[in-house]
C-alpha cells in the first residue's frame, strides 16, 4: 500500500531534522574541542557519529563550526577535514578560508593549489574577496609554486576591488616570482608595482632590487638605471645589492665603463663595496682574459680586509681557462690544495671543461676520476660538460650515452644536456636527429629555452630559410620561446651574408625597439654586415655609438674595423687601429697580422708585408697557413718563385702542412714561369705523399683574415653549409661536370678558370680531376717551352 503524501512529507522532513542535527552535533564536538587544552583524537571525538557522515556532511560541518563564534582554534577543523575530506575537495576548504590564520592557510594552500588544475580556488578568489591572511597565502602560495601569472591576476584583481590590501612581502614575493620566470617580461613586474603603489604599500629596498634585477636579467639596462631615480623618489637610497646588481648586469655585457662609473657612484653615494662587489669585478676581468687586472682587484680587495673565497679562486681559475691558460689554471688549483680553501666541484668542472677545449677528452676524464677520488660527486653540470666535450670532438654516439650514465647516478638530463646535443646533431647536418631529440625532450615534460630558439634559428638561416626563422623569431612567446640580442643577432648575420642589408637592418631597429640592450658580439655582427656591402663609414658610427654606451671592443670589434680599412686599401688608419688596440691592452692575434698581411700584399706593398711577417715571428708569435698562403700567392704575383719555394719549404720547417690553395698557387707558377720539372716532381711528391685527400676543400684566402674569425665562424659554417645546401650540391655537381668535360676535351686553359672559380667559392674539388687537370698543364707548358726553344735554334 502507498504511504500517503502527508506522511512522506513527515519522513522526508524528519530526515532532514535528523541530518541537520546530525551537522550540529558534530560541529559543536569540534567547537568543544577546540577550546579543550588536549582535546581527544578527532576519531575518538566523534565515535558516535561516523558512521553516520557522508561527504556530503563536510563541508556543512566544517562552514557551521567555522562561523560559531565559541571556535578557539582552527586545529579540530582542519583535523577534521585532513581525516575525513578528500585533499582536492574546494567546498570542504571554503568555509576554512576566513577563519584560519596565515600560518594554517599557506600550507594548505601550497597542497591544495596542485590538486586544482581547473583552478577552481582560483575562480574563488576572484569572486569573493579575500581575507588579508588569505590574500597573503594565496599570493605566497603561487609564488612558491612558480605561477607568477595567478599571483599577479589576484593582485590587480585586489588592486580594483581595493577592499584589502594584502602584505608588502607577500606582493615582493609576486615580483620575485616574476623576476625568476624566463618567459615573462618586465612589464608584468612594473604592472605589479603600479598595482602595489595603487593598494598604498611602500617599497622598500627588496623591491626595488627585485625590480633592478629583472630587468636587468631581462637586458633592459636603462630601465634598470633608471629604478635608481624612482628609488629616490620613495626616500630610499640604492644599497650594496642594488649596486652589485647593476655592476654583475653591465659586467656580464662587457660594460666596463658604465660599470666603473657606477663603482665611483657606490663609493660617492657613501656604499662600501662587498667581498660581492670585488668578486663580480674580478669576474669580469676574468671573463676578458684581463687577469693583470683581476689579480690587482683581488690585491685590493685583500687591502680591504675581504680574504679571497672559493667563488673568487673559481672565477679566477675560470678566467685563466678561457684564455687557453690552462697550466696556470692547474697551478692555481694547487694552490688552493695548500691553503685552506679547498677546490670544490666547480673548480674540478672549469679545469674539465678547459681540458676539453685546450687538450682532449682523455685529461678531462682523468681529472673527473681524481675529483670522485676526493669524494666529490659529479653534478649535472658535470655530465654536461662531459657531453658539450664529445660533442666538440664528434663524438655523438658517447656523448649521446652520457645520458644514460646520469640516470644510472639518479640525474635526470635537463635543457642544458639536449640543447647541447640538438645543436651538436645540427652541426653535423643530422637535423632529424635534433628534431628527434627535440620531441624527446617536450615528452619529458623539458621546456625549450632561449638557446633552443637560437639553435634553431642558426639552422634555419643555414638553410636560408629565411621567412621561417623570421616566423619563428616573431612567433608569441610559448614554450619558453623568448627571444635575445642573439636570436636577432643570428637572423641579421644571415641576411648580410646574403648582401640583403634591409631586413638585416629592420631586425636590429626591431631589437632596440623591445628594448634589448645589444652586447658586443651583436654589435660586432652589425659592424661587420655593414662593412661587407661597403658602407663602412655607418659600421664606424656603430663602433662610436658602442664605445659611448660604455661597451668595450673586443678583438673580433678590432679585426673587422682593420679588415674594412684593408679592404678599402686606407692602409694607414688599418695601422692606426691596429696600434690602438695594442694601447687599449688587446693582444693582436694571427688573424690580425693576417688580415694586415692580406691588405699589403694585396695594394702591392710586399715589402712592408714582409717586415711585418718577420717582425711577428721574432716576437714568438703564431703564424698559420693562411700567413704562409698570403706571402707565397704575393711572391708568385711578383714573379718572385724562387723566394715563394723557399717559403713553401719554412712551412714544414716550422711543422704547418701546405694545403691544397698552396699546391695550387705553386704548382701554377712553377708550370707558367716554364718551370716544369719542378712542378712535375712536386706534384708527384703531393700524390706520393698521400697529403691530397680523394676530395679536398680549398680555403679562401681573402676570407682567412677576419672573415673566419668572427663571431658566427663563417669559414666553418661554409664547411656545414655545404653538406646539408642542396642548392650548392647541385652547383658543386655542375662545375664538377664542367671541369670534367673540359680536361677530357684538353681545354685545359678554360678548365684551370673553372678550378679556380671553384677554389674561391670553397667547394669541393675531386683530387683525381685536380691531378689530371695540372699534369696536362705541366705537360702543355713543356711542349710550349720547347718549342719556344725549337724556333730560337
Amino acid at each position: 500500500m502507498d504511504t500517503p503524501p502527508a506522511s512522506a512529507a513527515a519522513t522526508a522532513a524528519s530526515g532532514s531534522d535528523s541530518d541537520s542535527a546530525l551537522v550540529a552535533y558534530v560541529a559543536e564536538a569540534l567547537v568543544s574541542a577546540s577550546r579543550m587544552p588536549e582535546p581527544p583524537p578527532i576519531p575518538a571525538l566523534l565515535a558516535p557519529y561516523l558512521p553516520r557522515l557522508t561527504d556530503s556532511h563536510h563541508p556543512r560541518v566544517l562552514s557551521l563550526a567555522a562561523s560559531n563564534p565559541g571556535l578557539a582554534s582552527p586545529d579540530p577543523l582542519l583535523a577534521y577535514r585532513g581525516l575525513l575530506s578528500p585533499p582536492s575537495c574546494l567546498p570542504s576548504l571554503v568555509p576554512l578560508l576566513p577563519v584560519l590564520p596565515y600560518r594554517h592557510l599557506l600550507p594548505l594552500l601550497l597542497s591544495f593549489v596542485p590538486l586544482d588544475p581547473l583552478r577552481h580556488l582560483h575562480r574563488h578568489l576572484l569572486a569573493n574577496l579575500p581575507t588579508r591572511p588569505l590574500a597573503d597565502a594565496a599570493l605566497s602560495a603561487y609564488a612558491r609554486l612558480r605561477l607568477p601569472h595567478l599571483a599577479a591576476q589576484l593582485l590587480h584583481s585586489l588592486c580594483r576591488r581595493r577592499g584589502v590590501r594584502p602584505s608588502l612581502q607577500a606582493a615582493n614575493a609576486v615580483l620575485s616570482a616574476l623576476m625568476r620566470s624566463p618567459s615573462t617580461s618586465p612589464q608584468a613586474s612594473l604592472d605589479v608595482f603600479r598595482s602595489l603603489i595603487t593598494l598604498r604599500l611602500h617599497p622598500n629596498h627588496y623591491t626595488f632590487n627585485l625590480l633592478v634585477h629583472t630587468h636587468c636579467s631581462k637586458g633592459t639596462l636603462a630601465e634598470a638605471l633608471a629604478m635608481l631615480s624612482t628609488m629616490q623618489g620613495f626616500g630610499l637610497s640604492p644599497d650594496a645589492v642594488t649596486y652589485n646588481t647593476l655592476l654583475n648586469a653591465h659586467c656580464r655585457k662587457g660594460m666596463l665603463g658604465e660599470a666603473r662609473t657606477l663603482l665611483a657612484r657606490m663609493k660617492r653615494d657613501g656604499i662600501t663595496p662587498t667581498q660581492s662587489t670585488y668578486n663580480t669585478l674580478v669576474s669580469a676581468y676574468a671573463r676578458l682574459g684581463w687577469i693583470k687586472q683581476a689579480t690587482k682587484v683581488v690585491e685590493s680587495m685583500t687591502a680591504f680586509g675581504f680574504e679571497p673565497d672559493l667563488w673568487t679562486y673559481n672565477v679566477l681559475v675560470a678566467g685563466l681557462c678561457q684564455a687557453g691558460k690552462v697550466d696556470e689554471a692547474f697551478r692555481l688549483k694547487d694552490e688552493m690544495e695548500l691553503g685552506t680553501v679547498l677546490p670544490d666541484v666547480v673548480t674540478y668542472n672549469t679545469l674539465a671543461d678547459a681540458c676539453f677545449k685546450w687538450r682532449c677528452s682523455l685529461d678531462a676524464l682523468r681529472l673527473l676520476e681524481e675529483m670522485c677520488d676526493k669524494g666529490l660527486k659529479p653534478t649535472l653540470v658535470t655530465h654536461n660538460i662531459v657531453v658539450k666535450g664529445f660533442c666538440k670532438e664528434g663524438k655523438l654516439e658517447e656523448a649521446l650515452g652520457r645520458l644514460e650514465k646520469m640516470a644510472e647516478e639518479g640525474l635526470a638530463p635537463d635543457v642544458i644536456s639536449y640543447n647541447t646535443l640538438i645543436d651538436a646533431y645540427c652541426k653535423a647536418g643530422n637535423v632529424a636527429k635534433a628534431f628527434t631529440l627535440m620531441d624527446e625532450m617536450m615528452g619529458k615534460g623539458l621546456k625549450m629555452d632561449t638557446f633552443t630558439l637560437n639553435t634553431v634559428l642558426y639552422n634555419l638561416c643555414k638553410m636560408k630559410r629565411y621567412e621561417d626563422a623570421e616566423e619563428l623569431l616573431h612567433s608569441p612567446p610559448q614554450r619558453g620561446f623568448v627571444p635575445d640580442e642573439v636570436s636577432y643577432g643570428t637572423v641579421m648575420s644571415a641576411y648580410f651574408k646574403e648582401y640583403n642589408p634591409e631586413p638585416a637592418l629592420r631586425m636590429w631597429d626591431e631589437m632596440i625597439e623591445r628594448n634589448l640592450t645589444p652586447s658586443i658580439s651583436t654589435y660586432n655582427t652589425l659592424i661587420k654586415g655593414l662593412c661587407r656591402i661597403g658602407r663602412s663609414k655607418e659600421a664606424f658610427d656603430k663602433l662610436n655609438e658602442l664605445m659611448e654606451k660604455g661597451l668595450v671592443p673586443d678583438e673580433t670589434t678590432y679585426n673587422i674595423i682593420i679588415h674594412a680599412y684593408c679592404k678599402e686599401g686606407d692602409l694607414e688608419n688599418a695601422f692606426q687601429f691596429h696600434n690602438k688596440m695594442v694601447e687599449n691592452s688587446f693582444k693582436p692575434d694571427v688573424v690580425t697580422c693576417n688580415t694586415l698581411m692580406n691588405g699589403l700584399c694585396l695594394h702591392g706593398k710586399l715589402d712592408k708585408a714582409l717586415k711585418l711577417f718577420e717582425s711577428w715571428v721574432d716576437k714568438g708569435k703564431k703564424v698559420d697557413v693562411i700567413t704562409y698562403n698570403t706571402l707565397i700567392q704575393a711572391m708568385c704575383k711578383d714573379g718572385d718563385v724562387d723566394t715563394a719555394l723557399c717559403f713553401f719549404a719554412d712551412m714544414e720547417v716550422r711543422g704547418l702542412q701546405p694545403d691544397a690553395f698552396t699546391y695550387n698557387v705553386v704548382l701554377s707558377t712553377l708550370a707558367e714561369a716554364g718551370r716544369s720539372e719542378e712542378a712535375q716532381n712536386m706534384l708527384h711528391k703531393l700524390v706520393d705523399s698521400g697529403k691530397l685527400s680523394q676530395s679536398f676543400v680549398s680555403p679562401i684566402l681573402k676570407a682567412s683574415s677576419v672573415e673566419e674569425a668572427d663571431m658566427g665562424k663563417e669559414h666553418e659554417d661554409k664547411h656545414e653549409t655545404k653538406s646539408s645546401g642542396n642548392a650548392q650540391d647541385n652547383a658543386l655537381e655542375t662545375y664538377t661536370k664542367c671541369l670534367n668535360e673540359l680536361c677530357t676535351g684538353g681545354q685545359l686553359k678554360e678548365a684551370k678558370a673553372v678550378l679556380d672559380e671553384m677554389m674561391q667559392k670553397g667547394m669541393t674539388i675531386d683530387s683525381s680531376i685536380y691531378i689530371t687537370l695540372m699534369e696536362g698543364l705541366i705537360k702543355r707548358q713543356k711542349r710550349q717551352t720547347h718549342a719556344a726553344r725549337q724556333s730560337m735554334l
